[in-house]
């Protein structure tokens, strides 16, 4: 057996390399496989691990104005419960409070409150359980029994208080339930303890306060029949014919939205599909260029080994022994496979779990599906046996002759273009999607209207506050170390949900939500932001964005969104009115992420803050020159005056928290990019062997056509314009399938696969590339003179 293996990987000589590169190649094709496909099951379940029911279910919540979903009321996920089709509703609640152990004060612990109703419907697993839940019992997650409570002697000893009240603990959570939505969900606790939050004006009607707050995510369980689409008609209907409860908070402004099954992260979810779609997409072309490149090189080594297995056949060798021979041949290839790619596969999956797009989605992280990996690997090695059996088909039925069999049949010739032409498709589909990517994240970040040398100093809050704010900090005449200093009331992209609510003073027009940022009277001079009409940020009199101009002359039927300039507008909030006017207009800025579309903004000065809320926050400070450690010392120093519970962090750069917006942007640029470099660099190696095998084929025919007067330029040339036009054609079947797929790629991966400039530049790009390869592939032929090409 030994003797065969040699023998086998001697018959490789020249091609070894070209060899272990298509075996590596399929190596990590069969990882990716596990990963990949596992990530679409994955993506596939409409509920998390958690939840135990799988019968039929909807998640109850809100949509804002920038598409996110946001909890919605008690009052409305009730209302779910008229419409046909629902059995039942569940809701649980989310709050960010602050949680006593001992006598040390955890702020921001995050709290999900469960109904009993939830735990029902849900099936939650232990250690919830009604026991649990009628004993007013704590449920901690890992996390944050890691970090606080690992060095207890016993859990269900631990004491800790929430609003003045003690609760024990029953357990820890599973990991699964870390997340829910966009919160890290640190303590459950039953939804009785919500009584403790009812403010005093609520006291004689509690139920009143706690049904139409806003901090609740509902479920539903549905009958077999119920069409969610339906259902989400019948909810808008009868949302509008029931009247809100009088003396509740209302948010009327965000849309009602069910989602089939239980979601509570949707936008994630889409990102993800995305990114999948286009894996998957990449995956495919990266697979054919192996498996054509296998075929294609056994086919060769099958052409040129077939006189030898004629030969053997002819000196009376056996056929089952032959057969033997050629899968010994093949063991290396066999066990490479078979034992390197689940350990690149455990490599890559580790390294894809620590990517925080996915982490934030799926806690428990992305598994290495065995059963797929498996499923790839016998069908590759099914392939590598039958490639193996090349140099026999033929032979079997074929006399030994004596002359040269070396050359192909006009079939192989045919299936060999067919082939070239398919790779040609596949590099430029792939060519196509990564500089599509690369072109639609360029425009994002050229999008970015912000000076590059911007630091901002982010404050860290570790209890309750009360900041007063100079006159010089209010209307930016304030420097620390000589470095000109602006504020504003929240972090550049962390703007939140809209607070505040406008509407024109002749009150022709209902209100409507509208996010606000509190500026700094020098706040858009240093930060590079430019102004489209020019005025001046001061009390009552506000700087807006260009679509909220656009909004403003929509509504008010102005004839341009310059005209909204000097307009008077009533801004409410919570306890909140203010009579302002429009003083100027500046250039929309990503404050809502790099990917996603501007939405109407106000700024309004740092004086015209909410009195009631005004003093609780900590601003943001920005500069543009000066050292920022030196700078971060001097605002800590600042702050250590107000407050021993604030500090500021060391001064990061506004655009890369800008890029941050876009994780999911940049890495299905990254991922996509980094797959079509391999694709290229297995198409290279492939065609070069491909051409290569072409020119020494057919390298007598060359030789007499020299010998005869023929001219090696006149051959290359023909031989380029050959190969040209299997590129061309392969870039016209290309054009020719994107154009069908044009609208399913902007419904799946939201990327337009047919853009003219950026197809001129893979033509160009392509048949530069074939006519490189061509050249590359010719020459070590070439530079022989005649006799040596005619004694092969």
């Amino acid at each position: 057996m030994l003797f065969d293996v040699i023998y086998g990987w001697r018959k490789w000589r020249e091609q070894r390399g070209f060899w272990s590169l298509l075996v590596v190649s399929l190596c990590f094709f069969c990882c990716l496989i596990g990963l990949v496909v596992n990530l679409f099951w994955l993506l596939s379940s409409d509920r998390p691990k958690w939840v135990a029911n799988q019968q039929a279910m909807m998640t109850i919540a809100k949509k804002d104005l920038s598409g996110n979903l946001q909890p919605s009321s008690g009052y409305d996920i009730d209302l779910v419960q008229r419409l046909a089709g629902v059995e039942r509703v569940a809701s649980i609640a989310i709050e960010s409070s602050s949680v006593s152990l001992g006598l040390k004060e955890l702020p921001k612990v995050t709290i999900g409150f469960y109904s009993q109703s939830a735990l029902d419907l849900l099936g939650l697993a232990a250690p919830f359980s009604l026991q649990n839940f009628e004993a007013k019992k704590g449920i901690v997650s890992q996390r944050f029994w890691q970090q606080h409570l690992e060095s207890q002697s016993a859990l269900s000893d631990t004491r800790l208080y929430y609003r003045d009240s003690a609760f024990l603990l029953a357990g820890v959570a599973p990991q699964s339930m870390q997340r829910l939505g966009d919160a890290d969900v640190d303590i459950w606790l039953p939804d009785s303890y919500l009584q403790l939050k009812v403010p005093d004006m609520f006291v004689d009607n509690p139920q009143l306060y706690l049904n139409t707050l806003s901090n609740r995510y509902g479920f539903a369980l549905l009958s077999k029949q119920a069409d969610v689409a339906l259902l989400q008609h019948a909810y808008r209907d009868l949302r509008r014919q029931t009247p809100w409860p009088e003396g509740g908070f209302s948010d009327k402004y965000y849309q009602p939205w069910l989602i089939s099954g239980m979601e509570l992260n949707p936008n994630g979810r889409q990102l993800l599909q995305r990114q999948a779609w286009i894996l998957v997409g990449l995956l495919v072309g990266f697979g054919f260029i192996i498996f054509s490149g296998i075929v294609s090189a056994y086919s060769q080594q099958g052409i040129a080994r077939h006189a030898e297995m004629s030969l053997k056949l002819a000196l009376g060798a056996n056929r089952r022994g032959l057969i033997v021979q050629l899968l010994r041949e093949n063991l290396p290839a066999l066990f490479l496979v078979a034992g390197f790619s689940p350990l690149l596969g455990l490599v890559i999956t580790h390294f894809v779990g620590n990517i925080s797009v996915y982490q934030k989605y799926f806690v428990e992280g992305i598994d290495f599906n065995i059963w797929l990996w498996l499923i790839a690997v016998i069908c590759s090695l099914s392939l590598f046996i039958v490639c193996a059996l090349m140099p026999l088909l033929g032979s079997l039925n074929t006399l030994f002759s004596r002359g040269k069999q070396s050359h192909m049949t006009k079939l192989q010739l045919g299936t060999k273009k067919l082939i070239l032409v398919l790779q040609l498709a596949v590099i430029t589909a792939v060519m196509m999607i990564s500089l599509s990517l690369m072109y639609q994240e360029l425009q994002k970040y050229s999008s970015v209207a912000i000076a590059k040398d911007v630091v901002s100093y982010q404050p860290r809050v570790d209890g309750r506050l009360s900041v007063m704010l100079t006159v010089e900090q209010f209307e930016g005449n304030w420097s620390v170390g000589d470095s000109p200093i602006a504020l504003s009331s929240a972090q550049f992209t962390q703007l939140g949900a809209p607070s505040l609510k406008y509407q024109p003073q002749t009150g022709e027009m209902p209100e409507k939500p509208i996010n606000g940022l509190y500026v700094s009277h020098n706040f858009f001079s240093l930060l590079g932001i430019p102004a489209l009409y020019r005025g001046q940020l001061a009390e009552n009199a506000v700087i807006i964005n260009r679509t909220m101009a656009m909004q403003l002359a929509i509504e008010l039927g102005l004839n341009d969104w310059r005209a909204a300039k000097d307009v008077a507008l009533k801004v409410t909030g919570f306890y909140y009115e203010k009579q302002v006017r429009v003083a100027g207009i500046v250039n929309d800025s990503p404050h809502f992420g790099i990917a996603n579309e501007a939405k109407p903004l106000i700024y309004l000065s740092l004086k015209d803050q909410n009195p009631l809320l005004a003093s609780r926050i900590a601003p943001v400070f920005y500069s543009n020159e000066g050292n920022s450690e030196a700078i971060a010392s001097h605002l800590n120093d600042w702050a250590l005056l107000l407050s021993p519970k604030l500090r500021y962090a060391e001064g990061r750069s506004v655009i890369e928290q800008i890029e941050d917006t876009d994780t999911a942007g940049k890495l299905l640029f990254l991922t996509s990019s980094t797959m079509a470099l391999l694709i290229l660099f297995l198409v290279v190696f492939t065609l070069y062997n491909k051409f290569s095998y072409a020119v020494k084929s057919e390298q007598l025919k060359w030789a007499i056509m020299l010998a005869v007067g023929g001219k090696k330029q006149v051959l290359i040339a023909r031989m380029i314009w050959t190969n040209l036009l299997l590129s061309l054609l392969a870039i016209m079947l290309t054009i020719g399938l994107f154009i069908l797929l044009e609208g399913y790629s902007l419904s799946l991966v939201n990327v337009s696969l047919f853009q003219p400039l950026i197809w001129g530049i893979c033509i160009v790009t392509t048949l530069c590339f074939i006519i490189v390869i061509t050249l590359w592939a010719a020459r070590g032929v070439l530079r022989q003179n005649i006799s040596a090409l005619l004694r092969g």
